[in-house]
């Protein structure tokens, strides 16, 4: 019975170990996707600033209803 039992045990941390290895290649794909995410973020957030600066200037030539 002890011998099931030890075997039974070996089983378990033999799942859990792949399991968890499992789970670190998950986790650094989403870490990847969430870098690259914030990134392109940034870009858009330095567009959108530039943009945003750029229609703030005044024209200089008056409406065509003038």
């Amino acid at each position: 019975m002890q011998a099931d039992s030890i075997q039974d045990l070996e089983t378990k941390i033999a799942f859990i170990e792949r399991h968890i290895e499992e789970q670190d290649r998950i986790i650094l794909k989403l870490r990847q996707q969430v870098e690259t995410i914030v990134q392109e973020l940034s870009q858009l957030k330095t567009k959108l600033q530039e943009s945003a600066d750029s229609s703030t200037e005044i024209p200089d030539e008056r409406p065509p209803h003038y």
